[in-house]
């Protein structure tokens, strides 16, 4: 693993001269600024969600750097406040966005995590508005952000289908310790020590440290599957005066695990048939890729990875003046990923204990090395000009990536052959019935089947550089009935020589108090990935473009009991990457191709009449599909009709109607039911379209109506003069069969349990 290099050292040095600059000099400044709602006073990133309370936030300090209630702010923000992560169990981010609106995991990988957005597919994510691509826990997270759509250039990054920020558990002047645990009836069981302690004062300058050290074991439904990880975070926050505030943050994560990749066979649709040469078999899932292989298959088993990932982020907040602030941020890390893939090959005939067996006899080894620097920084000037009111902000970003990488395959046959289960015609448990038989991609026969030969490399050792400068000015007139937001930001992909200035512009007006009509049009540009994916020296394809436009209706009508919004919105993005090679790594698997094109409605609602009772309800038709693409084999044209078959297909995991709803309701404290929390939620996917990205995608579909039902229920009480809260969840209570997009059977019905002490 890599250590701390000489440029971060001299940076950290740099940063604390600097540091220790303002603070000598911090006398002459004034003391506090003049509109603390309005210009972030000291903490850029909860200085809104913080203050929220239940499962409503009103206002964010994301991107723009400055407080803004979100009725008036043209841009689709979802935000996920603590108490709903609590109370819906959520382990990662992966959990968190199951009741958001058109927002859907993008398929199962081995320590990492994707996602769908208004039916594309993004891997940007951000922490404290620092990219971060680190498998996430939620014992350091406080809230989630989504930015729906090509509308984050107020971050400096761009993507069409948007991205989701971590807001980060940061330390408080107020002494507490969490001691937390987690266990399910799967062998999940995990521990958290969550202590955060005020330090000495000295004069005016006042600081906290927060140390959180988490230990968890995750077990699966799935034979062969788990997750052994460990997560060491401290921070630090100071304080000098009341204009000055500097935070250090270090995380440091040391994971293995084992990904079960064969789908595992089940009884999706009763009646649902494939007849092979006169024989009818049970229906069972990615029919028609290749003839169902029915005696001896390829199959990968699992895959074994280890990920070991470090990093630390700074941040500087500054008040100039009254009215004007500077935020300065440096962030690095560090991951490490080490991966094997093994190949085997078996009768996928269950023996006398109802067991599916493969040997592994081959074995591809993968390792990625990435390293991500960004420096950003921000001046945010808060002024009125004749009746109108601007909140400004000029920005800068500069990210270093560098994604280093090597296959190694094994080609000699391994007499050994050690026969492991990869399904269970029992299943996982009373209740979840496995039938049919595993199905693989590639028959020993076939003519594209996997090509072993010897050692390939796939390296990309070049680092992608992308710099931004933005600016953007969120206006204010007539009364704060017209709210205009105008920005732009000029992208330089620095390693392609290639640049644009992307613009972003929308309005909000209040038609009655708290109903405001929006509009909003932006563009997005992004860095694709190298035009070779064995040789690098081919350098890279051209850049994604994205454009957006969207209309709709934001509301808070009633002091926050119920707010929300409407959004009709139109996406396209261009010059896409296009994954060919089907599993072969002796090839380049890409080529640049097409357009695709997202269009659909979304409605999102918060409602809290009463502090007792709180309800979450979205809403998304989304309609995404391949608008363009490029014939390269035959596969792509199979009527030869000269147009790639693909065109007009829905893209994969996307569902037409999404439907998410969620309630809690709290017993008052006059009841005899003091303390007790109760809640679930439904979500209803109609037809998410499972694919193989790698294949002509007409062949592999599978259309489903997934319905899954969430329960919970939370006692608060006191252990002493401590503070206990006591969480059972029933995950997927109606034990719904339903699949993730890339064909892996997900969750069945599981019970877990967690308890919270606090003191």
């Amino acid at each position: 693993m890599k250590t701390v290099t000489y440029h971060t050292l001299r940076l950290i040095i740099a940063s604390a001269g600097c540091i220790g600059g303002v603070l000598c000099a911090q006398s002459t400044n004034p003391s506090s600024p003049g509109n603390p709602g309005d210009l972030v006073v000291l903490d850029p990133f909860t200085v809104a969600q913080g203050a929220d309370k239940g499962y409503a936030a009103t206002a964010t300090a994301a991107g723009l750097g400055f407080a803004v209630q979100l009725e008036k702010l043209p841009i689709p923000i979802n935000i996920l406040t603590p108490q709903f992560l609590q109370d819906i169990g959520s382990f990662k981010v992966e959990d968190a966005i199951r009741y958001t609106s058109g927002v859907a995991v993008g398929g199962r990988n081995a320590g990492t995590e994707g996602f769908v957005i208004r039916g594309f597919s993004t891997g940007n994510m951000l922490r404290d508005g620092q990219l971060f691509n680190v498998p996430t826990d939620m014992s350091i997270i406080d809230s989630v952000e989504i930015i729906k759509g090509p509308a984050a250039i107020i971050y400096g990054v761009t993507d069409p289908a948007g991205l989701i920020n971590i807001v980060t558990k940061k330390p408080s002047f107020k002494p507490r310790t969490d001691i937390s645990g987690y266990w399910d009836e799967y062998g999940t069981v995990r521990g958290t020590i969550d202590y955060n302690t005020p330090l000495a004062k000295t004069g005016q300058l006042r600081g906290a440290a927060r140390f959180i050290v988490t230990r968890s074991y995750e077990g699966y439904p799935r034979p062969n599957e788990f997750r052994d990880r460990t997560l060491f975070a401290p921070s630090l926050h100071l304080e000098y005066g009341k204009n000055t505030s500097f935070d250090a943050s270090y995380h440091h994560t040391d994971e293995d695990g084992r990904l079960n990749r064969i789908q595992t066979p089940w009884d999706r649709i009763p009646g649902d048939t494939v007849v092979e040469n006169g024989v009818t078999y049970a229906g069972i899932f990615a029919k028609g890729i290749v003839p169902v292989a029915r005696d001896f298959t390829y199959v990968t088993p699992n895959d074994d990875w280890q990920l070991r990932s470090h990093g630390f982020d700074l941040r500087l907040v500054q008040h100039v003046t009254d009215d004007i602030a500077i935020q300065l941020a440096y962030a690095d890390t560090d991951i490490d990923r080490l991966q094997y893939f093994n190949l085997g090959g078996g009768r996928i005939t269950p023996n006398s204990a109802g067991q599916y067996l493969a040997g592994n006899f081959q074995m591809i080894v993968e390792t990625n090395e990435v390293n991500h620097r960004g420096i950003s920084g921000k001046v945010l000037y808060n002024f009125d000009l004749g009746a109108t009111k601007h909140k400004l902000t000029v920005g800068y970003r500069d990210s270093k990536d560098r994604n280093f990488g090597s296959a190694f395959f094994d080609k000699t046959l391994r007499t050994d052959i050690t026969p492991v289960v990869i399904a269970d015609a029992n299943g996982g448990k009373p209740g979840v019935k496995f039938k049919g038989a595993p199905q693989s991609v590639f028959k020993i026969t076939e003519a594209n089947a996997m090509a072993i030969s010897g050692v390939v490399s796939n390296t990309d050792p070049n680092p992608v550089v992308v710099r931004n400068a933005y600016v953007s000015d969120f206006i204010s007139m007539f009364d704060d009935r017209l709210n205009v937001l105008l920005g732009a930001s000029y992208v330089e992909i620095a390693t392609q020589n290639e640049s644009s200035t992307i613009p972003q512009f929308g309005a909000t007006y209040a038609v009655l108090p708290g109903w405001n009509l929006y509009g909003l049009y932006s563009k997005s540009f992004k860095a694709n990935g190298p035009l070779n994916s064995l040789d690098p020296s081919f350098g890279f394809f051209r850049p994604e473009k994205g454009e957006g436009r969207e209309i709709g209706l934001k509301l808070n009508p009633n002091a926050g009991k119920w707010s929300g919004s409407l959004a009709f919105f139109d996406i396209k993005r261009r010059n896409l990457v296009k994954f060919v090679g089907g599993g072969q790594f002796d090839i380049n698997n890409y080529i640049s191709s097409g357009e695709e094109t997202s269009k659909g409605v979304e409605f999102d609602l918060v409602y809290a009449p009463t502090p007792e009772l709180s309800v979450i309800f979205g809403y998304a038709y989304t309609d995404a599909y391949t608008s363009k693409d490029t014939i390269v084999g035959p596969l792509d044209d199979q009527n030869k009709d000269g147009i790639a078959d693909s065109i007009g297909l829905t893209r994969a995991g996307v569902a037409k109607n999404d439907l998410r709803l969620w309630l809690s309701y709290g017993f008052a404290n006059t009841t005899g039911l003091k303390g007790l929390t109760v809640g679930g939620g439904i979500t209803w996917r109609q037809g998410p379209i499972q694919q193989f990205q790698a294949f002509n995608q007409r062949l592999v579909r599978e259309n489903n109506d997934p319905t899954r039902l969430d329960l919970f229920a939370a006692y608060n009480t006191k252990l002493g003069r401590y503070d206990l809260r006591i969480q059972a969840n029933m995950q997927n209570a109606t034990n719904a069969l339903y699949v993730d997009r890339l064909g892996y059977f997900v969750q069945p019905s599981t019970f877990t349990l967690s308890v919270d002490l606090r003191f």
